[in-house]
């Protein structure tokens, strides 16, 4: 089960070359193209897409069109328009495959606005028709067409259609057929059901809401509507039938009821900081980002304090940092994961009034989205033990999401004794208490690189316990004294060292840097939120 927002990932049915010369052989065919982003037009413009609740919605588009609204039909809502007595405006395509013609009864009074990106046999369907090209835009960088207007946005044709029309000046868009989701076995009004091999997924708004069946496709769509809130922040989106994008929009406007009302009853301030994290002891992030930090000066979990530490952010955690700022307080947001291709942790970025993190790399991918963030790094919670590296005992240990760094080692180290803690089938089960006696089994604990933006946790958590460490290189471990470098050379290399000498290094590095207390300090200065003075003084008005 999935509440949105979702992390799905998607990708055009032709690869980009095929895509850049459907183009040239379009604008060759000598068509009118969208070239400049048009006045803003006063009225709605009504954008048909042809999921099943349309088909309770033709006497409001026949009205709706009487009264002067335009029409845009996207893809097969066209003919399925035409043959309920309705002459769209405009009609719009953007798939690139040679049998998605779409309009099969294309009107002599229609304006066929056609993405360059289309087949040619889109372009001779049309040939003596009303044709307007817009160029879509494909990937990074793109400079093909050249000399033209790019139109971005979501994935499918419907959230270009906002896109394209919001260029050509509307506004107020009314979205008939934008379910986003399945009626029963049923995709489209026309009939068209679930393919073969489409996986479904359960999608809801809410934890206790509706659930809504939908394949990728529609869950992405419904993902990437909810970002046309923030790119296009004048426009207006009325959802008319059922479906998923149309709960998406009561949320939403239900949402900002509410934002409203706490606006105009802000209260005093308070004072209290407090960390929030959805997690227990079990989860790392947890102990090490919010549970160690809040020490004996924040609570946990007090979403009435006057300032929020989200850490770990979920989804269902947006609506409670836009409460949050409603009311008047300071939001800080926490992130240990680079996540920023889920949609959630990108709103909660935009939303944060500060930023931290737990890595230097972390800070400058989160720089590369526009935000500075301040490092804080995880404090131990082990305690120190005495050092003890006798051997070539090794251990392993982490989430199961590393497993791969592990096998990518395991023939290196063949044939020295190896136990593995961790969450998948055949490690041994994660507890504090485990971790106890396995740190105190082992000799050395083996760290291969991991993602980059990842923390040097493991390696402060061995140290601490006595334990060597031996791992290759990762910007988390830089200045640590420990063997950085080929595993299996750092094993060997130990056996010809004052491995006490070392630990006791070790453990008096990690002392300075990364004690609870240290880290409180930080935590404090980087949430504080600001006072006049604090902006005077970044002004040049003291000091």
């Amino acid at each position: 089960m999935s509440s949105l927002p979702l992390k799905i990932t998607g990708k055009c049915v032709a690869e980009d070359e095929t895509l850049f010369a459907n183009m040239d052989a379009a604008i060759a065919r000598g068509y009118p193209q969208v070239k400049e982003a048009q006045p803003i037009k006063t009225g709605a413009i009504l954008l048909v897409a042809s999921a099943p609740s349309v088909k309770g919605q033709l006497e409001l588009i026949k009205k709706m069109k009487a009264q002067g609204s335009p029409i845009v039909a996207i893809k097969g809502a066209h003919d399925w328009l035409i043959d309920n007595g309705v002459i769209p405006d405009y009609a719009l395509a953007i798939d690139p495959q040679e049998h998605r013609i779409a309009f099969y009864k294309p009107q002599p009074s229609v304006h066929y606005m056609i993405a360059s990106q289309c087949h040619p046999a889109m372009f001779d369907n049309l040939d003596g028709y009303q044709v307007t090209l817009w160029h879509p835009y494909v990937k990074k960088g793109q400079d093909r067409p050249k000399n033209c207007m790019l139109i971005g946005g979501g994935t499918t044709s419907g959230l270009r259609a906002i896109s394209l029309f919001y260029v050509l000046g509307y506004r107020q868009f009314e979205l008939f057929g934008f379910d986003s989701c399945n009626d029963g076995e049923l995709l489209r009004v026309n009939g068209e059901g679930i393919k073969e091999g489409d996986r479904l997924i359960e999608v809801k708004i809410d934890q206790q809401g509706e659930t809504f069946y939908c394949n990728t496709a529609m869950a992405l769509q419904a993902e990437h509507f909810q970002t046309y809130y923030d790119y296009l922040p004048d426009a207006t989106f009325n959802g008319h039938g059922h479906g998923l994008i149309q709960a998406i929009i009561k949320k939403r406007e239900q949402n900002m009821m509410e934002l409203g009302g706490i606006i105009d009853v802000k209260g005093e301030l308070n004072n209290r900081t407090s960390f929030i994290h959805w997690g227990d002891k079990n989860a790392a992030s947890w102990r090490y980002r919010a549970k160690i930090p809040a020490g004996d000066w924040a609570s946990l979990n007090d979403l009435t304090a006057d300032t929020l530490i989200f850490a770990k952010p979920q989804a269902n955690e947006l609506m409670d940092m836009a409460r949050a700022k409603a009311r008047g307080a300071w939001v800080v947001v926490d992130f240990c994961d680079d996540h920023f291709d889920w949609l959630h942790y990108q709103e909660a970025l935009r939303l944060a009034d500060a930023v931290t993190c737990s890595t230097a790399e972390m800070a400058k991918r989160i720089k590369e989205l526009g935000k500075d963030a301040t490092v804080i790094a995880d404090p131990y919670e082990y305690p120190e033990m005495p050092p003890h590296c006798n051997g070539v005992n090794l251990l392993w240990y982490g989430h199961h999401v590393n497993r791969e760094s592990l096998r990518r080692i395991l023939p290196d180290i063949k044939g020295y004794p190896l136990r593995v803690v961790s969450n998948f089938d055949g490690a041994i089960p994660w507890s504090k208490e485990t971790m106890l006696e396995e740190f105190a089994r082992a000799d050395i604990v083996v760290i291969p690189a991991t993602a980059p933006y990842k923390s040097a946790n493991r390696a402060i958590e061995a140290i601490r316990q006595g334990c060597f460490v031996v791992a290759e290189p990762h910007p988390a471990l830089e200045g640590f004294p420990i063997y950085i470098g080929n595993i299996k050379e750092g094993i060997e290399w130990t056996k010809q060292q004052d491995m006490t000498a070392l630990i006791t290094k070790a453990q008096k590095f990690v002392m300075a840097e990364f004690s609870p207390q240290t880290l409180i300090d930080k935590w404090k200065t980087a949430t504080k939120r600001p006072t006049t003075l604090d902006a005077e003084v970044r002004n040049g008005t003291d000091g």
